[in-house]
């Protein structure tokens, strides 16, 4: 396609975070965004230049968003198939549907990036009481069921210990399609984030090292500090993804870091990640700088790394004399993003990037920035 000219609306679809700084990276581009979100109230509400506000099932309100973008992108993979479809029969929609649809699904994903040769988790897909026994007996404790759809953030999981316990486990979990897997003694946990343009031009950022804990993502580090080889597998992991997915757009594998160099693919999103936030800073061109420069037909950008970097995600509550203490800690390299959110336990309202520093630590403060 011929590039976007200067001023043509992007079109995004969801009001959250994602969206927020995907508008920001297409405002620096000379480009207008057009939002969709069921809320008015929503973080893309604060960069968005219009926001249409309707349900996600409210086809003629979608289409007629669609028509006037043009173009149209995702900031997550939590909507229907038919906002997709519709969409996609109006507009230029990227990642396509189908790659949306997939990867919102745990079950279809872990299948689909099996057979492109990306190595996952020992695994069962379930799909009634019998079948969830039977994964538990089969595989080796202990197994975590985590349900297709709709788990995030450490939610939609439950733990086994015993087989016995594996009917109760998956029945907690609403019954239906769940994932069973054994756990994977992992030394790292870590994320390759892949663009494709519509050419099948690529480009890779570096490996991003990431700390979780009970589910969410509270720290991001690059360099990653992994073995070379493993960083070559992980890439060439992301590469059968974006290929065998004929993806336009770009993809996030998350990764686990085997103690004898090997590597798993957990989990891949076919839009911005968490863990690229510190990209904003730390690259010459961002995670959403790519998507905009896909989705506006623009060559690729420059992914080299180009300083270090920690990312660390306010989560719950915000303590403002510790975010205060972290900047007098790293003057001039601390930058602070904030989401607009209401606080609430477990919710990310925002993110602190420190440049010049992959080891940066924040100060004591409460559960609101804490990394511990």
């Amino acid at each position: 396609m011929n590039p976007l000219p200067e001023g043509a609306f992007i079109g995004i679809i969801g009001g959250g975070q994602l969206g927020m700084m995907l508008a920001e990276a297409a405002h620096r581009l000379g480009y207008r965004v057009l939002g969709y979100s069921d809320a008015a109230d929503c973080p893309l509400a604060r960069e968005a230049d219009e926001l249409v506000v309707g349900a996600y099932d409210d086809e003629a309100r979608l289409a007629g968003f669609a028509r006037r973008a043009g173009v149209v992108t995702v900031e997550t993979e939590t909507l229907p198939a038919r906002t997709l479809e519709v969409a996609a029969e109006t507009a230029d929609l990227l990642p396509g549907a189908g790659v949306v649809l997939m990867t919102q699904d745990r079950a279809k994903q872990r299948t689909f990036t099996a057979g492109a040769g990306v190595a996952v988790p020992v695994h069962r897909v379930v799909t009634n009481a019998g079948e969830a026994a039977a994964a538990a007996r089969e595989l080796t404790l202990p197994v975590v069921f985590k349900r297709a759809t709709g788990g995030y953030d450490g939610r939609g999981q439950a733990w086994v210990e015993r087989a016995e316990d594996a009917e109760a486990a998956w029945l907690s979990l609403g019954g239906g399609v769940c994932v069973v897997e054994e756990r994977v003694p992992f030394a790292a946990e870590f994320s390759v984030i892949v663009c494709r343009d519509r050419g099948g031009n690529l480009a890779f950022f570096d490996p991003i090292r990431n700390v979780h804990r009970g589910g969410i993502l509270r720290v991001s580090r690059a360099p990653a500090g992994i073995p070379a080889e493993s960083a070559k597998v992980a890439r060439e992991f992301a590469y059968r993804f974006a290929v065998a997915t004929g993806l336009a757009g770009i993809a996030c594998l998350e990764c686990y870091l085997l103690p004898d160099g090997g590597v798993l693919v957990n989990e891949v999103a076919a839009r911005p990640h968490n863990s690229g936030h510190l990209t904003i800073e730390a690259c010459a061109a961002s995670q959403f700088e790519q998507l905009v420069r896909i989705a506006a037909g623009l060559p690729l950008g420059e992914t080299t790394l180009l300083q270090p970097a920690t990312m660390l995600n306010l989560i719950g509550d915000i303590d403002e004399a510790a975010l205060a203490g972290l900047e007098a800690a790293y003057p001039g390299r601390c930058f602070v993003h904030l989401y607009g959110k209401a606080p609430r336990p477990g919710r990310k309202l925002g993110h602190v990037t420190v440049v010049g520093t992959a080891e940066a630590e924040p100060p004591a403060c409460r559960a609101g920035c804490e990394i511990g």
